[in-house]
């Protein structure tokens, strides 16, 4: 469902080094990242930030923090490890103060459509872990499209020596 709203091949970094790492997506002309394509609140920003309202910036914040900037709301994740197999993830929604006493305030739209896309990630970084956990699992290389997690290791490593 991302993908048809947001192309993954429409990112773009701007912050490639230290503590903050990321940068945008666009968002199809006309759509929203919710359930229904729509906008399901007030923009957050300014008005006249007409070519931000096509674009969804994404940020980790190190060590645990990833900040979602959309047009209508923001979103952020926070990423609480419990043990090396189990980690606690707290998301938190922020929308526009005046959007709460309009009738066309969708919050859910918005939130189904994360939910939905968040366990579909971590489907994947599950199945990931289980390899990883493996025996025969060799490291390799980052491809390409992973600038920001060798990134986000190249720091790590930087902060534990």
């Amino acid at each position: 469902m991302l993908q048809k709203v947001s192309p993954y091949d429409s990112a773009e970094n701007d912050l490639r080094e230290g503590p903050f790492l990321g940068g945008f997506m666009k968002i199809n002309q006309g759509k929203s990242l919710t359930m229904s394509g729509n906008a399901c609140a007030l923009p957050v920003g300014r008005q006249e930030m007409r070519e931000s309202c096509q674009q969804v910036f994404y940020y980790s914040i190190f060590p645990n923090m990833l900040l979602s900037l959309h047009p209508e709301y923001v979103m952020v994740h926070q990423l609480w490890p419990q043990s090396p197999e189990r980690t606690l993830i707290v998301c938190d929604w922020f929308f526009h103060p005046d959007a709460f006493n309009r009738p066309d305030f969708k919050p859910d739209d918005a939130i189904e459509f994360w939910d939905m896309t968040n366990k579909q990630d971590w489907h994947v970084c599950e199945l990931s872990q289980q390899g990883i956990a493996s025996r025969a699992y060799e490291p390799g290389p980052y491809s390409s499209r992973e600038s920001i997690p060798a990134a986000w290791d190249r720091y790590y490593l930087s902060v534990m020596r």
